[in-house]
């Protein structure tokens, strides 16, 4: 059975699997856990970035919120 569109939409789930494992690969066999020196694993820091990222947007979306 064809499913119309599946095609783009798994390329895109696969392209997105394959870039975490790449990270993954360079996060652990290279020296950049070092060079940045959290001593985190790599799910540790991939949720400690997003959460400070998104800390960020909160703050700079609510800044304007407040004025009135």
């Amino acid at each position: 059975m064809r499913i119309p569109g599946l095609g783009c939409l798994k390329g895109c789930l696969f392209t997105i699997v394959i870039l975490f494992v790449a990270g993954w690969l360079i996060w652990e066999l290279s020296p950049l856990q070092e060079w940045i020196g959290t001593g985190k694993g790599y799910w540790d820091q991939l949720t400690d970035w997003f959460s400070t990222v998104t800390g960020w947007i909160e703050k700079v979306g609510g800044s304007g919120s407040g004025t009135n």
